[in-house]
């Protein structure tokens, strides 16, 4: 059960468990003092039930005096108008069930509290959209890298980053808010299906994918690129879907350049920038 789940599911108890009881005493006001007052320790009686006895108990309680309450009160030989029978048999389970429900609630949010933090950090390293990690791996694992192109020159350590961007996926999200994920999570499987096992992918969040490939010349980097580009394309051929490419290869000869993540990844950002006022400057001419 996740967050969302429960605490949707305590809002509808805690509210029902306040309305119930002022409702019932409210319609009490206008019953005899004695029907009053039973009316008012069926409640206490409820929330003390509510609160310290598990669910399964109490639900053979209110089974058994239910029961025995309608036995007494419709078979019984008191003299209680109808209307004040049914308050008096529908007072107790009601209420015992609904604070019931608030106190099974109030225990699951106590043991899910120490675990927010787990949870938080969990997404922070993991996309459940795309089943990728995030930016804060890759920030990680790029620059050990830097580091190790960096130290070991004689190496000759060089790695290729891609990044891939679906370039209008606001406007997809806007006119198809429900079928966005599922499109992130197509487009990941299809990223997964045609790379190397040795490569790395990253979800950068914004519809962004980052390939990380070590030592792979550039003409084996083009045609794996490629291989991806047309498998994209063939997948999805809606208009709505469209794609940016850039790519970079870094050695030791540039990776003065690119010495943190977020250089590489403003560095990509305006290669693309640049395909496209290049691709728009075409289609004008």
């Amino acid at each position: 059960m996740n967050l969302s789940e429960i605490i949707f599911k305590g809002y509808v108890p805690i509210v029902l468990s306040w309305i119930f009881p002022i409702l019932m005493l409210f319609f009490a006001v206008f019953l005899e003092p004695n029907i009053q007052i039973g009316v008012f320790l069926l409640l206490l009686l409820a929330i003390i039930v509510g609160m310290l006895i598990p669910g399964i108990v109490i639900s053979w309680l209110i089974i058994g005096l239910t029961t025995v309450g309608s036995g007494i009160l419709l078979f019984g030989y008191l003299v209680i108008p109808v209307n004040d029978k049914v308050i008096l048999l529908l007072a107790f389970p009601i209420e015992a069930m609904l604070v019931n429900l608030v106190s099974n609630w109030l225990l699951k949010w106590r043991s899910l509290g120490p675990n927010i933090a787990s949870i938080h950090r969990y997404r922070e390293h993991y996309n459940l959209d795309t089943k990728l990690l995030t930016s804060h791996n890759a920030e990680k694992v790029y620059s050990k890298e830097i580091m190790a192109i960096k130290n070991y020159p004689s190496y000759n350590l060089s790695m290729n980053i891609t990044e891939i961007h679906w370039q209008n996926w606001q406007q997809y999200r806007q006119f198809h808010p429900d079928n966005q994920r599922k499109v992130l999570h197509d487009f990941a499987r299809e990223i997964k299906h045609t790379r190397l096992p040795s490569e790395l992918i990253y979800y950068l969040g914004d519809a962004r994918f980052l390939i990380i490939s070590y030592r792979v010349d550039e003409n084996t980097q083009k045609t794996i690129n490629d291989t991806t580009q047309k498998s994209l394309q063939q997948a999805f051929k809606t208009p709505a879907i469209q794609f940016k490419w850039a790519t970079q290869q870094i050695n030791y000869d540039n990776y003065d350049q690119f010495i943190y993540f977020a250089d590489i990844c403003k560095h990509l950002d305006r290669v693309m920038e640049t395909d496209i006022i290049t691709e728009y400057s075409r289609e004008g001419n």
